[in-house]
């Protein structure tokens, strides 16, 4: 019987495809490059395919292709349900992402996105009544819609808990890191901190200052991680004040760079003044009202490195938020946003949203497949299991005590 040329086909396609599956490493390898939402589609083929994508070795592999095509996720405006949308460097057309309304959240208030890292976003939601202010805090996958809710820490009295984010090398490792007020004392607001690892909250000590408001952001929780440390703007009167905490919870305090107090008041620090993380280096960028600063941190001084102007002369335009992706800087005003390529030192006016942006946030972001539930490195599990064993041996001496009395 002579074959015919579609049998040939469907015959070289399923040989070559047998021989493809066969080879482990080359499958993983073809399906790590697809979005995350053809992964999920992925699933259903059969169980071999389903079983090549769960594990966390594919997870890792696939993050890093993903890396390879960065792009930025935003919230453009708060609702009761958050929006998030996906823009890419270079078109920056909305496209919408997901959208994250999970149960179990205090709908009373807006959700706000505060930190992206590793496909994950941290959410807080505000709690509140008279005299305590707390946030629930999410960790969420957008893309594969999974959401995971924090035990609630201690309550903050008197002032909102200001949060920040930190990650390790492990790729699904993170700390939250929560300062709060447990009340006044003679000199004023006792502030402490207690961080997230490991499943529960630990009180880690005092904390020197409590974070500042950052212009027109809605929260205490503006915060940049570089470099394996979480940095927060403190104080911009002078000398100005950057407050810091490294992955092994060890606080310290930095000045910004000096402003001669005889420029001009608006050619010194300014309200509109953001730390941002630019090509892996902690920078400053400080808004005047015709040209802008970029100072950046090396070898432990405030180095200035560009001063340009800004296109949006005499603040025409407010400055709702300001974030960075590797050496461009993307600024939203209340209608549109703009970028500034540092190697280029080029403006560019991206356009904006269908509608106005309130109180939007945006951030570097690359799909992912990781869990938001927290994977403990084999130091937090040794420390884990350490401090279980060493529960469990008190309290059998505890037993023993008692039968001896």
């Amino acid at each position: 019987m002579v074959e015919t040329r579609a049998q040939h086909r469907r015959r070289v396609t399923s040989l070559t495809w047998d021989d493809v599956e066969s080879k482990q490493d080359v499958f993983r390898d073809i399906l790590s490059r697809l979005s995350v939402r053809s992964i999920r589609s992925v699933k259903t083929v059969n169980r071999y395919w389903r079983d090549s994508v769960r594990d966390k070795h594919f997870a890792t592999i696939h993050l890093a292709q993903s890396r390879k095509k960065p792009s930025y996720i935003a919230c453009p405006r708060v609702n009761n349900a958050m929006e998030l949308y996906l823009l890419k460097p270079g078109e920056f057309n909305f496209r919408h992402h997901a959208t994250v309304d999970p149960p179990g959240r205090n709908a009373e208030h807006h959700m706000l996105m505060i930190a992206s890292f590793n496909g994950l976003v941290c959410c807080i939601n505000q709690l509140s009544d008279e005299n305590e202010e707390d946030f629930q805090i999410w960790i969420c996958n957008p893309s594969t819609e999974q959401t995971l809710l924090l035990p609630q820490g201690r309550p903050s009295f008197w002032t909102e808990p200001s949060i920040g984010v930190a990650y390790g090398p492990d790729m699904s490792e993170y700390k939250i890191f929560r300062i709060v007020s447990d009340g006044e004392n003679g000199a004023g607001l006792h502030i402490e901190c207690e961080v997230y690892s490991s499943s529960t909250w630990r009180i880690i000590g005092a904390v020197p200052h409590l974070p500042m408001y950052v212009f027109l952001i809605p929260h205490r929780s503006s915060h940049v991680f570089v470099g394996g440390k979480i940095y927060w703007l403190v104080s911009l009167e002078d000398p100005g004040i950057i407050l810091y905490v490294d992955m092994e919870e060890r606080f310290g305090v930095m000045e910004l760079p000096y402003y001669s107090p005889d420029l001009r008041y608006e050619d010194r620090i300014t309200v509109t003044t953001y730390l941002i993380n630019l090509g892996g280096s902690l920078s400053l960028v400080v808004l005047h009202v015709d040209y802008f600063d970029i100072w950046e941190w090396k070898e432990a001084s405030w180095v200035l490195v560009i001063e340009d102007y800004l296109p949006f002369m005499n603040f025409s335009e407010t400055v709702l938020f300001l974030t960075s992706s590797e050496k461009e800087i993307l600024c939203v005003t209340e209608w549109q946003w703009w970028t500034y390529h540092v190697n280029t030192r080029k403006w560019e006016e991206r356009g904006g949203p269908p509608t106005q942006f309130t109180s939007p946030a945006m951030f570097p972001f690359t799909e992912s497949l990781l869990p938001c539930k927290l994977s403990l490195s084999v130091n937090s599990l040794y420390i884990h299991v350490c401090t279980i064993v060493c529960f469990l041996l008190h309290c059998s001496l505890i037993q023993c005590d008692m039968l001896f009395y």
